[in-house]
């Protein structure tokens, strides 16, 4: 028998060319790239699931403290605890970086969305570096932004509200008494496809909004500066007045309802 031609066949057999072992190793770098953005999108999914148990859970509270008190809201969300709310930690996103103790709009979205106003100062978080003497102090660290708080509203947000005739407020207005009026007679943005003001819907008006969610996904709404042209925009998670939670773009007066018509043009 030869057996230097078994050997030979043998050899043959066992070799693994470099083409073969690129093959390969260009296969397991794909499978593990698939595998980690399954994994990061699971880590999304999960944190933005949180966040909304969180907020379903504001949103109970608040109609339940409206209903015992003449349908008021309250001053700061911090105010719910500990009667209405008895965990300080569904103040916290799993998604804020800086753990409710910064700014509940993340500097990153903000430079990105160019979008800075005066929400992104102290006076307008619910946190510890509010000294607002009439939030809750026990509460130290907030990551949402409580859209109907104390703090006291700029005068170019409320004076574009469609105020009845001679109603029109002279002085200071608070963040909650400028969102009720917003909701109750709209403003510049709710003009319907006619050209009509229209107040908004409890559903649809935020109460508490979250921020730190913006880059998981877009949504699309209406520009800023056009009322027909959508475009891609960052998301927020909102509990609504009304107790809903929804997904909505940053600008959620842009909200594009369902049934409504939009643009060819949109990016």
């Amino acid at each position: 028998m030869d057996f230097t031609f078994i050997q030979k066949q043998t050899t043959c057999q066992r070799a693994f060319t470099l083409i073969e072992l690129l093959v390969v190793i260009t296969i397991i770098g794909l499978l593990g790239t698939a595998l980690s953005v399954s994994v990061q999108s699971g880590y999304k999914q999960a944190r933005q699931a949180n966040c909304k148990s969180n907020l379903k859970q504001f949103g109970i509270a608040l109609m339940i403290y409206r209903g015992e008190h003449d349908n008021v809201t309250p001053d700061w969300i911090s105010n719910l605890y500990p009667d209405y709310v008895d965990d300080r930690g569904l103040y916290v996103c799993r998604a804020d970086s800086n753990k409710g103790k910064s700014s509940p709009r993340p500097e990153t979205l903000v430079r990105r969305a160019q979008a800075r106003n005066d929400t992104d100062t102290a006076p307008f978080w619910d946190n510890a570096k509010n000294s607002d003497s009439t939030r809750n102090q026990t509460i130290q660290c907030c990551s949402y932004l409580y859209e109907f708080s104390h703090a006291t509203a700029p005068g170019s947000w409320w004076g574009s509200v469609n105020w009845p005739q001679n109603q029109k407020p002279t002085g200071k207005l608070t963040m909650g008494q400028y969102k009720l009026a917003q909701m109750q007679y709209g403003d510049s943005s709710s003009k319907s496809s006619t050209g009509v003001i229209l107040p908004y819907s409890a559903s649809r008006i935020p109460i508490i909004r979250c921020y730190h969610h913006w880059d998981d996904e877009v949504i699309l709404g209406y520009n800023s500066g056009s009322a027909s042209r959508e475009s891609k925009q960052f998301v927020t998670i909102n509990v609504a007045y009304a107790g809903n939670v929804f997904v909505g773009p940053l600008y959620w007066e842009k909200t594009i309802y369902p049934g409504e018509q939009t643009s060819s043009s949109g990016q």
